[in-house]
């Protein structure tokens, strides 16, 4: 079974590709969250609280994973790619888990009390953070855009590590064939 080099190359500029996509998706989230959590501080609601907490621990597992899917295909690693394959998919599933709760919690409407409440406390911050404080459709559109980016962008790097996988272990089987054919050359012609 032969292995072009072509094969393998594109596959590794794949995994590269979405790694460092899903790297600057993990930054953008990271400090979105920390922009938020810092300047929304006391005014966000409890549940808003344990959302944006649930989306900086998924992200920030994100960023590493991805770290590990660079490294992995810069150095051909074969341990380092299968890891960032399953840490990429466990990020997803607990990604989904955690963008559709981030989700629910911004289209869900509190009520007029709770709105009223939110439009006094978010009256004085900056137009951005008044935005996500307020829950505006253009930021409801624009969080969703992202989660579902991010989300399709992990099954697309899910899928690219997987095959890069096969490929290095296809190229590690015909090596491994080729020297045992080496060594059965030299044996029969010595022995």
């Amino acid at each position: 079974m032969s292995i072009s080099i072509e094969r393998i190359s594109s596959s590794r500029h794949n995994v590269l590709y979405i790694a460092f996509a899903e790297l600057l998706f993990s930054i953008t989230f990271l400090i979105m969250g920390i922009v938020l959590w810092y300047t929304l501080g006391e005014q966000i609601l409890d549940v808003d609280a344990v959302a944006l907490d649930l989306h900086l621990f998924a992200y920030f597992f994100l960023g590493l994973a991805t770290m590990l899917g660079i490294s992995g295909a810069l150095n051909r690693s074969r341990p380092l790619v299968a890891m960032f394959c399953s840490m990429t998919l466990a990020q997803l599933i607990f990604g989904l888990g955690s963008g559709i709760y981030c989700l629910t919690i911004l289209f869900d409407d509190p009520g007029d009390l709770i709105t009223a409440a939110l439009r006094h406390k978010c009256a004085t911050m900056d137009h951005f953070s008044k935005s996500f404080c307020e829950r505006t459709p253009t930021i409801k559109f624009f969080t969703f855009a992202l989660f579902m980016q991010v989300w399709v962008i992990q099954l697309i790097g899910v899928y690219c590590s997987q095959m890069y996988l096969q490929e290095l272990i296809d190229e590690e089987e015909a090596v491994m064939k080729e020297m045992d054919y080496e060594y059965d050359y030299n044996y029969a012609y010595y022995g």
